[in-house]
């Protein structure tokens, strides 16, 4: 991720410092590819894909191969005429582009009509009308009515940048309208946050280290015992001839406390051992790495046990109390995820689940639960007490009945069984020690897993109704007729009033980012520019757009005439980064970040930045704004009947091939 604070100059008055608070690529989202060996309808259905997600530049190019390839059909042909309209004016469309709408003219003439070729007249008719002086505007009315609602929207949204005149009032009133009513639809306000969310990875735990045990380990253990035994059986002997009764009850002894005590006192030990090392764990305080995925993971950690603090706790005592917890949970993290060019925030659904984790078992009280868990109980001492005692005497009777019958031997076994069993003791209580952590360790992490993997599901069910990239472009397409119309309704001007029109759509001074693969950069606060052009002047406003919310902030307004416009100017550099920069004749710049810092190496997908560029570009409307703009500023007001006059040959071409399909 890049750090907040890194970046450029973002807006117009003065400057301001872009900051990317997250960036996230979702690298599973195909939907803007070509596939390889792609057929026609193949690469058609791409170039809708973008034509919906608000690349129409993309789309034109798709579709236009698709269709040039002989994918033509009503419906592919009204995407095209759709796609060469889309997001620019006449005199923005080149001869070049109307070579597929020429070519499918061809294939199409005695075709059926359909749905499709139903829409095909009605942009027809309106292009007619832009030639006309005289336009029954309520016959356009009714043949847009009569449309299915999707094509009907499809046209309002794709024609409204080239309308003039009073076929505009109504195509724009339909447009407001639209936007009004699907600003916030499928619940937008519940759901376009988790399109900033990265892709989680899934859950992992450490796996249970095996038991420490060789093949020399438990031949040393099976000798000693098997001698250790030898050793015990003949000073029983021996004292058996000397008195049974007396030797019996000795073996008795040694055999209950024996037992006893390698009961009791492994138990003993596994918790005392089991106890220092859960302690050692959260005692190891280890300084993070100065930067890197482990700085990014420490951050992350700090962050929200600074924001999950329990009810009726100081803030300062909790972190205090939880610093080693904190610091042991941070170092599992980083040993468990820390490959190479995996985004941190990938497993930030996990540190939150830690982090609560932690917080409920400190409301609960059982935050150090494991210390109590491991605590050795006194009846579990008092038995290993009793078996020593019980060994102990066992022993003594059995040595002096032997060395009443056989001094010298028993003697020697004596010292026999002394030695083997130290070995014999220490190798099989290491053995029984290594498998009880090891069968320890396995049900901690199976508690665990499971644990994580019910978390992990959680956020998986919570982000399963992401929405995807075109609804991210419509809402915002949404959101860029509404500053039209709050811009015009401030202004007072009607649609017929708007000789032209263009906006911009730009990273704001902070943001959260993210895109599918080969798709544009999608922003959580963007900075949002309308131009309207009109007869005594162009009237500017500039808001920030809470996207996640819909909310407009920080309007700024500007009026200047058209000789007041001195400059024009896109700076490109190698990556792709653009920036607009506009220059009054007072000096005073206009200046705006359109496209935002390229993509971080480190979300992991490899991306050309500036194929991510130019898709955003594309989407920004900086093509169209800098060809409104940069003919004001060569031109004055003169732009305007110039602009007008231009359009009327390319109209020309274009309803000379439109017409020839579905005239």
């Amino acid at each position: 991720m890049s750090n907040p604070g890194t970046g450029t100059t973002n807006i117009a008055d003065g400057s301001a410092t872009v900051g990317i608070q997250t960036e996230t690529v979702h690298g599973n989202v195909y939907v803007y590819q070509v596939p390889t060996g792609a057929s026609p309808k193949e690469r058609f259905e791409v170039g809708l894909r973008c034509l919906s997600g608000g690349m129409p530049g993309r789309a034109r190019e798709h579709i236009g191969e698709a269709v040039m390839d002989g994918y033509v059909n009503s419906r592919s042909c009204f995407y095209l005429l759709l796609a060469l309209l889309s997001g620019r004016t006449l005199q923005q469309v080149p001869k070049d582009d109307l070579a597929p709408l020429a070519f499918a003219q061809k294939a199409l003439v005695g075709r059926i009509d359909d749905e499709w070729t139903h829409a095909m007249k009605v942009i027809n008719r309106l292009l007619a009308s832009l030639q006309e002086r005289d336009v029954d505007f309520s016959a356009i009315e009714n043949q847009l009515s009569e449309l299915k609602d999707d094509r009907r929207n499809e046209i309002v949204r794709h024609l409204e940048m080239f309308l003039h005149g009073p076929i505009q009032d109504a195509m724009w009133a339909r447009a407001f309208d639209l936007a009004k009513q699907d600003r916030c639809d499928r619940a937008r306000l519940q759901r376009v946050w988790k399109f900033f969310q990265p892709d989680p990875i899934g859950p992992r735990v450490r796996l249970p280290r095996p038991p420490d045990t060789t093949i020399g380990g438990w031949i040393l253990s099976v000798t000693t015992t098997a001698l250790s035994l030898a050793a015990v059986g003949h000073i029983g002997v021996q004292a058996w001839q000397h008195s049974w009764p007396t030797a019996a009850l000795a073996l008795l002894l040694v055999t209950a406390g024996s037992y006893a005590c390698a009961r009791g006192g492994a138990e003993w030990r596994f918790r005392v051992e089991r106890l220092r090392a859960k302690d050692s764990e959260r005692q190891a305080m280890r300084q993070p790495a100065p930067e890197g995925f482990a700085s990014r993971i420490d951050r992350q950690f700090a962050d929200y046990f600074a924001r999950y603090v329990p009810r009726n706790t100081d803030r300062a005592a909790w972190l205090t109390q939880t610093a080693s917890v904190r610091q042991a949970l941070r170092d599992e993290v980083v040993e468990l995820y820390r490959e190479s060019r995996i985004d941190a925030k990938r497993v930030a659904w996990l540190i939150r689940y830690l982090v609560s984790d932690v917080k409920d078992r400190w409301q609960k009280g059982q935050l150090w639960e494991y210390r109590d868990r491991l605590r050795v109980p006194t009846s579990m001492k008092a038995r290993f007490a009793l078996g020593a005692v019980a060994i102990a005497a066992g022993t003594v009777w059995l040595t002096w009945g032997g060395l009443h019958i056989a001094p010298f031997s028993v003697v020697v076994a004596a010292l026999i069984v002394a030695a083997a069993s130290r070995f014999a003791v220490g190798g099989w209580l290491h053995i029984v020690l290594e498998h009880k952590r090891y069968a320890a360790d396995r049900e901690e992490a199976k508690q665990l897993l499971d644990a994580r993997q019910a978390a992990f599901a959680r956020w998986e069910r919570q982000l399963s109704d992401k929405p995807d990239d075109r609804e991210m472009a419509h809402w915002l397409d949404c959101d860029r007729m509404a500053l039209t119309k709050e811009a015009m309704q401030h202004y007072k001007l009607k649609p017929h009033n708007v000789i032209a029109h263009a906006f911009i759509e730009a990273p704001a001074a902070t943001y959260k980012r993210a895109h599918v693969l080969h798709g544009p950069w999608r922003y959580s606060r963007y900075k949002l520019l309308v131009f309207l052009l009109t007869a005594d002047g162009v009237r500017q406003m500039t808001v920030d757009l809470d996207f996640e919310k819909a909310t407009f902030h920080d309007r700024k307004r500007i009026n200047y005439r058209y000789d007041a416009v001195a400059a024009v100017q896109a700076a490109e550099a190698d990556d792709g980064h653009r920036t607009f920069e506009l220059t009054l004749v007072n000096g005073h710049p206009i200046s705006v970040e359109v496209t935002g810092p390229p993509p971080n190496p480190e979300t992991g997908v490899e991306e050309d930045a500036r194929t991510v560029s130019q898709v955003t570009l594309d989407t920004a409307g900086l093509g169209n704004t800098l060809h409104v703009l940069e003919g004001v500023a060569a031109e004055g007001k003169k732009w305007i009947n110039h602009e007008r006059e231009r359009e009327q040959d390319r109209l020309a071409d274009l309803t000379n091939a439109a017409h020839g399909m579905f005239g």
